[in-house]
């Protein structure tokens, strides 16, 4: 069985649906308008939506749609002028402000009451001889197929809707990670207007506090982000393989797959998933070889004397764009980038051991609860193995901290009818809370999580006191702020 891609499970739990976006200004007469947005509309050459324009309920709408949060105003800026002039504007008014990339915040971060600078516009890849020059708000698909058709890549996630600003400042993690690393890793130089409206470039040579921060401190911390400038990776061809398993083997092939897949080598990537189904969970595997069907049938059976047979198995050699449609369940460019919302609830851990039979236990029962219900629509528990380059990498390096997992673990529940939202987050809430004695007590902030009580320590552990320095020399009134932003 092929892993299912987020939008998809999504989809088959009832929480997915796609919408249509932003077609275009559609305001009131400017003698109606509140005068703060008929100043910032002089200021900026992008399109600015307030809440009474025609358009604004389209324009406010992220992916998460738990998200309620109604902003004074949303800015489609053209340029880094225009980010700086809103910033300014934002700080003149005593308005909150919130970048927006791809919008897929888990926390519904990409609203503020106050301003929300969306970069989508901002979306221009450019790529020259070893690097991509890329704008904050280019979604993944077009960054993977336009530096695809050069011939090369940068590691990043599966999602294809996703911006690339968040899912950069945040780490990145996919398919490519244990062979290429994280996003951030691979991240050369960025572009940000800071607080004071100031425009920043960030390496290592210049305001080099500041770029490691960006790598992987979180979005909306420090400024907003226009561009960034990544060093790019050769592709050609990888191998790919899917497999599946009779539920009833799910704590062997636990046992076996965590066993293996975060130790194999650094070129397979490897996932494995564990998803509500139509009689029983599933479990499954799938995963990213850079080699030869040949080489991965041979890792795989390393993997299958562990965990017996699989009941499926597909092995194949792909193109690596052919392999990043597959990972995003979409066929063609336009299926991948169609927008889309989720009614959902996620959380996440990091495993730095192997669990235990009693961990392994709790997941199990989890799911054959959640089986129990059919009402209640989807859940998934999905291991991501980490090793390979991702933790070559010191922990001090970068701003991103998790680089002794073995692997990490993302639950998520979804529904469609809103009698059963209690209900998930109930499922969801104790299995967290059960997973707790058997797992390091770390969390991706790219899975950011509003409950999250020791989110600091979770997300940031012994870089947060770094992380706050640099917080307070570039954003000392703590305007960049949020229920889970840096600290001053």
């Amino acid at each position: 069985m092929l892993r299912m891609d987020r939008r998809e499970f999504l989809e088959r739990a009832g929480g997915f649906v796609v919408v249509a976006g932003f077609a275009g200004p559609f305001r009131l007469g400017e003698n109606l308008r509140d005068p703060r947005l008929r100043e910032l509309d002089k200021l900026v050459q992008g399109d600015v939506l307030g809440r009474d324009d025609s358009g604004y309920a389209a324009a406010r709408e992220v992916y998460s749609t738990r998200a309620t949060v109604q902003p004074f105003a949303v800015v489609y800026a053209e340029s880094a002028r225009d980010v700086q002039r809103t910033i300014l504007w934002a700080r003149r008014h005593n308005l909150r402000i919130a970048p927006r990339s791809g919008g897929h915040s888990y926390g519904g971060y990409s609203l503020s009451s106050g301003v929300v600078v969306d970069v989508s516009r901002l979306n221009r890849i450019a790529v020259g001889a070893g690097q991509a020059t890329v704008g904050a708000g280019a979604k993944l698909y077009d960054v993977y197929a336009t530096l695809a058709g050069r011939g090369v890549t940068i590691p990043a996630g599966s999602c294809p809707t996703v911006g690339i600003a968040g899912l950069t400042l945040g780490g990145g993690f996919g398919y490519s990670g244990r062979k290429l690393g994280l996003t951030c890793d691979s991240l050369r130089e960025v572009r940000i207007v800071t607080a004071d409206g100031k425009a920043l470039v960030a390496n290592t040579r210049q305001h080099s506090d500041l770029f490691w921060a960006c790598r992987g401190g979180g979005g909306g911390n420090f400024g907003v982000v226009t561009s960034f400038i990544f060093r790019t990776h050769p592709v050609g061809d990888v191998a790919t393989y899917t497999c599946s398993w009779p539920w009833a083997r799910a704590k062997q092939v636990i046992q076996g797959w965590q066993g293996w897949a975060p130790h194999a080598p650094a070129e397979l990537m490897s996932l494995l998933d564990l998803t509500s189904g139509s009689a029983s969970p599933n479990v499954t595997s799938g995963g990213q070889f850079f080699g030869s069907e040949a080489q991965l049938l041979s890792l795989l059976s390393q993997l299958f004397a562990a965990t017996g047979q699989p009941a499926g198995l597909t092995v194949r050699s792909r193109s690596f764009m052919d392999a990043q449609r597959l990972w995003a369940n979409c066929r063609d460019a336009a299926s991948c980038k169609a927008p889309a919302r989720a009614t959902f609830k996620a959380k996440s851990d990091y495993a730095n051991k192997k669990l235990t039979g009693p961990a392994i236990d709790v997941l199990v029962r989890a799911m054959d609860s959640h089986q129990a219900d059919p009402r209640l629509g989807g859940a998934a528990i999905l291991l991501d193995a980490y090793g390979g380059a991702v933790n070559r990498v010191p922990k001090s390096a970068t701003a991103f901290v998790h680089r002794d997992a073995l692997f990490s673990l993302q639950y998520i529940a979804a529904w469609g009818s809103s009698t059963v939202a209690q209900a998930n987050l109930a499922w969801i809430r104790n299995l967290y809370a059960d997973m707790r004695p058997h797992v390091s007590g770390f969390a991706y902030q790219n899975y950011i999580d509003p409950e999250l009580a020791t989110w600091k320590h979770a997300y940031y552990w012994t870089n947060l006191p770094r992380l706050g320095r640099v917080k307070r020399k570039y954003d000392p009134n703590n305007v960049f702020r949020f229920a889970q932003s840096i600290p001053l």
